[in-house]
């Protein structure tokens, strides 16, 4: 009895000390990691996710590390196949986090730019009432929802400590990166340069916008019918593949258990990657 529980208390003991020593060392482990974690906090801050990027980075080692122990002590891994999969968890928990930040970065920049067109218009109104930049802001920080509503905040919050307003607007831009935010931006720093009406500026701009949402959903539409066949094209080798591996053991014998299955899957699988990067080039337009 003694034997048997030898292995899980050993386990146990390795877990303990290593949280032991995080715990511990907690401080030291977050500075020590706050050089390798720049490129996630600029994604976290696009993304709004509250967490600090040095968390993630030991949340990312947590989900790689503590399944791969637990399947090792249950499976009894040999040290390489052990190091393999181990290799393997950090290689899908970095990929999947990465994967997971710029959806989200996506998402909440697609939401902004929704926003933008009636933004302008805000800003544009008030301006032509009378109202000074930084009182137009202000009116879309009431009005609007988030994204829009937390992101010209912190534009205002940046000026009450001394930034200047233009150099706020150039650092929402880099965080918020896209076209029609960067031509508002510039359209408002040329203005404070040369004069003229910026709120007929800004309507023109508002006009532009709602022209390419137009147009780009109009593209959208047509290109449906080829991003419809990518997903299709791409989804019928891998069905057929997992009909074959269910249903033909002499099949799938031969495709993983062959050097010729070997080299026709890793064909298959250059043609798939192939086929789902072109069919996306032949469907996405720049406007």
């Amino acid at each position: 009895m003694v034997l048997t529980l030898a292995p899980l208390a050993v386990f146990l003991g390795v877990v303990g000390a290593v949280a032991l020593c995080l715990f511990t060392f907690w401080d030291r482990i977050v500075l020590y990691l706050g050089r390798w974690t720049e490129p996630y906090r600029i994604g976290l801050e696009r993304a709004a996710i509250p967490i600090k990027s040095e968390e993630l980075v030991v949340g990312i080692l947590a989900v790689a590390v503590v399944p791969w122990g637990v399947l090792t002590f249950l499976l009894r891994l040999e040290p390489l196949a052990g190091a393999l999969i181990l290799i393997l968890f950090l290689l899908t928990a970095f990929f999947g986090c990465r994967g997971w930040i710029n959806m989200k970065i996506a998402k909440r920049l697609a939401a902004f730019n929704a926003q933008l067109e009636l933004s302008l218009r805000l800003i544009a109104g008030a301006l032509r009432v009378g109202m000074g930049l930084r009182q137009a802001l202000v009116m879309v920080v009431s009005d609007m929802a988030d994204p829009a509503r937390v992101e010209f905040n912190r534009v205002l919050s940046q000026t009450t400590i001394g930034v200047s307003i233009y150099d706020a607007l150039d650092q929402l831009s880099q965080r918020m990166p896209s076209s029609e935010l960067t031509m508002m931006t510039r359209a408002i720093r040329v203005q404070s340069q040369t004069g003229g009406n910026l709120g007929k500026v800004l309507e023109n701009l508002a006009e532009t916008i709602k022209q390419r949402r137009r147009i780009m959903r109009k593209m959208r539409a047509m290109t449906s019918e080829a991003r419809a066949s990518k997903y299709i094209i791409t989804a019928l080798p891998i069905v057929v593949g997992a009909f074959v591996v269910g249903f033909e053991p002499d099949m799938r014998d031969g495709l993983f258990h062959t050097p010729v299955g070997h080299v026709c899957l890793v064909v298959v699988a250059i043609l798939l990657g192939s086929g789902w990067w072109l069919f996306g080039r032949i469907s996405r337009f720049d406007v």
